[in-house]
């Protein structure tokens, strides 16, 4: 936006990807937590110290958000119960700050119909705006027949869905010994896999208002939907448009913050369809100042950097609120 009559744009600084968690949400069969959760556990279940250094990165805003898979014990979904329960907290933390915390909810998209209703629930009775589903289940990945009602309903609805990171089975404990980095490697891989699938599948041409977001460890799927290209000119199973093109209806954060990688994906999907996130607390928080030094060396004007530092993430949310009024 711009203030008063003053020659620069003015960035709310909205982090769509990072987390929070209330300790009554881990029972007693799910307390192996994982190496990086336990570093990041009282800074992650504790909100008003998150709000306090997000004020002194000078950040405005962040997006909750709880994937089932950081909650659930390894190897089970979360009772229908619990996501509710999730839900509904993060419905309670929007509302008591307002303009600081926006809210995705937490949805099983594995659930078939169920999850679709959940999606609804904490869409127009709730009023949060987006829905945060993992990219896996253990063999499943997001184009199995039983996904698609939450994309659908999500659609509808015109909310986004951030497609979060697993850690996989065997791959993760292989990559393990390159540290937090080989584990991420892991997690994005399987990332983009799955949305590799869903582009293989068409679901854009059957749901074209469809907004799925996915953080920038699953990058190589802009890489390799390019790749297939070839495969679909010799029509192994694609359908739909050509996935070099559907592609471009990705949005894609910023977990990193690498100008490189950055520069990659902007010239892929241009910087209508980048979102600052970071991950925190699981990866560290990046201050405003780093943000806009780095956003300056990418050849950007003001306006695309005013939508990359926020401006994006409000208009996702935007077409919710929109959708909801009709």
């Amino acid at each position: 936006m711009w203030k008063g009559d003053e020659k620069h744009m003015v960035s709310r600084l909205i982090d769509f990807h990072s987390h929070y968690c209330d300790p009554a949400w881990y029972t007693s069969a799910s307390t192996q937590l994982p190496a990086a959760l336990t570093r990041a556990w009282p800074l992650l279940t504790d909100i008003e110290a998150q709000l306090a250094m997000l004020d002194t990165a000078a950040i405005e805003t962040k997006v909750l958000s709880a994937p089932a898979s950081m909650i659930a014990a390894p190897g089970q979904s979360l009772p229908h119960s619990m996501i509710e329960r999730i839900n509904d907290r993060f419905a309670e933390l929007v509302a008591h700050y307002p303009g600081r915390l926006l809210g995705l909810a937490t949805i099983d998209a594995f659930q078939g119909d169920h999850a679709a209703h959940e999606v609804t629930r904490a869409i127009k009775t709730l009023g949060l705006g987006g829905i945060c589903v993992d990219c896996a289940q253990g063999d499943r990945f997001l184009d199995v027949p039983e996904a698609l009602p939450t994309f659908e309903t999500a659609a509808a609805l015109g909310v986004p869905v951030f497609v979060h990171p697993v850690s996989p089975v065997g791959l993760t404990e292989r990559y393990a010994p390159l540290g937090h980095t080989g584990v991420l490697l892991a997690r994005g891989t399987e990332n983009a896999v799955s949305l590799l699938a869903l582009l293989r599948c068409g679901i854009f041409d059957t749901l074209p208002e469809l907004n799925i977001v996915f953080p920038m460890i699953g990058a190589s799927a802009l890489l390799f939907a390019g790749v297939a290209d070839l495969e679909y000119e010799r029509d192994e199973g694609w359908q739909g448009t050509r996935p070099g093109q559907a592609r471009k209806q990705f949005f894609i954060d910023t977990m990193g913050f690498d100008s490189a990688a950055l520069r990659f994906a902007i010239d892929v999907l241009g910087p209508e369809h980048i979102l600052l996130g970071s991950d925190w607390p699981i990866m560290p928080l990046t201050a405003r100042q780093h943000i806009e030094a780095t956003l300056a060396t990418l050849a950007l004007n003001e306006e695309q950097q005013a939508l990359i530092s926020g401006g994006n993430t409000e208009r996702l949310f935007a077409r919710a609120t929109s959708k909801e009024r009709t």
